[in-house]
């Protein structure tokens, strides 16, 4: 169970679960879901969308249909026969999971462990994909650096091959 910000880092992490266990189980026995509903998570409070408008709108989280829906949590709209409003808002927070998907390929795809099953003691799996998620959340944060370092550096030395070329 994870919540994933905007560029693909693992703000809260629960290992251990089982994966034939519900989510919105899972989610509901963690520390965050307590947090969550008592109000000491600093849950932002309610902006408004655009300047000179009086819409103000809270933040949530998004969750899939497995969740159970709440003030704080928001799900697709189930069935098949919806209007054009709920099948936009559908659209939308699939677009938002997908975060959550990105960030746990991301991972999977950095750490190559994961992508075979972790043939040790529970402790030591739980252990072993917290450091993969500390470390990915460091290459995260540091390559966003780096790139722009590169770009940079990458830029000035094809203008200084393009000046030579000539």
């Amino acid at each position: 169970m994870a919540v994933i910000d905007s560029n693909y880092r693992f703000v809260y992490i629960d290992v251990g679960a089982y994966g034939k266990d519900c989510d919105s189980s899972v989610f509901q026995r963690t520390s965050f879901y307590s947090m969550l509903t008592d109000g000491r998570l600093n849950v932002p409070q309610p902006t408004l969308i655009q300047e000179g408008s009086n819409v103000k709108l809270p933040f949530v989280l998004v969750g899939n249909q497995a969740f159970s829906l709440t003030v704080k949590v928001l799900r697709p709209y189930k069935g098949h026969f919806l209007s054009d409003t709920k099948k936009i808002f559908n659209h939308r927070s699939c677009r938002a999971r997908r975060f959550v998907e990105c960030a746990f390929s991301i991972l999977s795809n950095k750490w190559r462990i994961f992508h075979r099953p972790l043939n040790v003691i529970k402790p030591l799996a739980k252990s072993i994909v917290k450091a993969c998620v500390g470390l990915h959340n460091l290459v995260r944060e540091t390559t966003k650096h780096i790139t722009k370092i590169c770009w940079k550096t990458e830029v000035s030395w094809l203008t200084s091959l393009c000046w030579w070329v000539r």
